[in-house]
């Protein structure tokens, strides 16, 4: 357990020599959920109401998923797996008596704790601004069930970057791979508006998988769009997708080590 410690402290020391990225980043963020803020705002000026969702629920729909959103990100794990391998570097940790796929969920830990910590501080200066706007929610069971949810939502989504960073074993070109599945992860989880404001085939579908649980399901629950038992069945889902994720990420590891040394990188 020391050795992944170990990797979490010097991910905090590197991370301290490039602070000033987190606070660029972050900027960056905001102006994207203002622009989402501001067309919503723009929209809600002709009407009261969208797909069972008023100006209050749609603003609070967007800061509260945008939040939840930074607290599962793992910030560009799939670029770090695909230099490991495309450099060559992966032979560095084969040759170590260290589990690759346990030093990537400590290195995002180790990345995960200093990041937060900025997100929220960003989210909680627009969370200032948009106070009148903004419904604040009171009950304890549901903050218990979504804690929980974030906490699963992290590794689901560490998860899916691990096994998204893998395709490298097999392609090198691999930029505009990453780009597609990344936005149409975000389409399905409903990070740019409520999903089930489009026809309800799109929303069935989304729920076969696990984006949805990372943005959408636990925005709705805090919204109250669906019910305490419903939030847990939500969570179960989440556990479920977990499990089935880490089994994948061990059959593409060894079926991707298998192809790294018949190569001889």
């Amino acid at each position: 357990m020391k050795k992944y410690l170990a990797v979490i402290k010097t991910e905090w020391q590197r991370q301290m020599t490039y602070r000033i990225n987190q606070f660029t980043f972050r900027i960056g963020n905001i102006f994207e959920i203002l622009v989402q803020i501001l067309i919503w705002t723009a929209i809600f000026q002709k009407t009261s109401n969208i797909g069972g969702y008023n100006y209050r629920e749609m603003i609070t729909y967007i800061i509260i998923g945008w939040l939840l959103s930074f607290l599962m990100a793992n910030f560009g794990f799939e670029d770090i797996i695909s230099n490991h391998i495309q450099k060559g570097e992966l032979s560095n940790f084969l040759s170590k008596p260290i589990d690759y796929i346990n030093y990537l969920i400590f290195l995002s830990i180790g990345r995960a704790s200093f990041t937060i910590g900025v997100a929220l501080l960003f989210n909680l200066l627009l969370l200032f601004f948009f106070r009148n706007s903004f419904i604040v929610s009171k009950d304890i069971f549901m903050w218990l069930i979504l804690l929980a949810m974030i906490l699963v939502g992290y590794f689901i989504k560490l998860f899916l970057s691990i096994l998204i960073g893998f395709i490298s074993f097999w392609t090198v070109d691999n930029a505009g791979v990453f780009y597609s599945i990344n936005t149409l992860a975000k389409f399905l989880s409903g990070n740019y508006f409520p999903i089930n404001i489009l026809p309800a085939v799109f929303l069935n579908f989304s729920l076969a998988l696990p984006f949805i649980y990372t943005f959408y399901f636990p925005a709705q629950l805090y919204l109250g769009k669906i019910s305490i038992r419903q939030g847990l069945v939500g969570l179960g889902l989440e556990i479920v997708w977990l499990a089935i994720l880490y089994f994948a990420i061990r059959v593409v590891w060894k079926m991707g080590l298998r192809k790294y040394e018949s190569v001889g990188i």
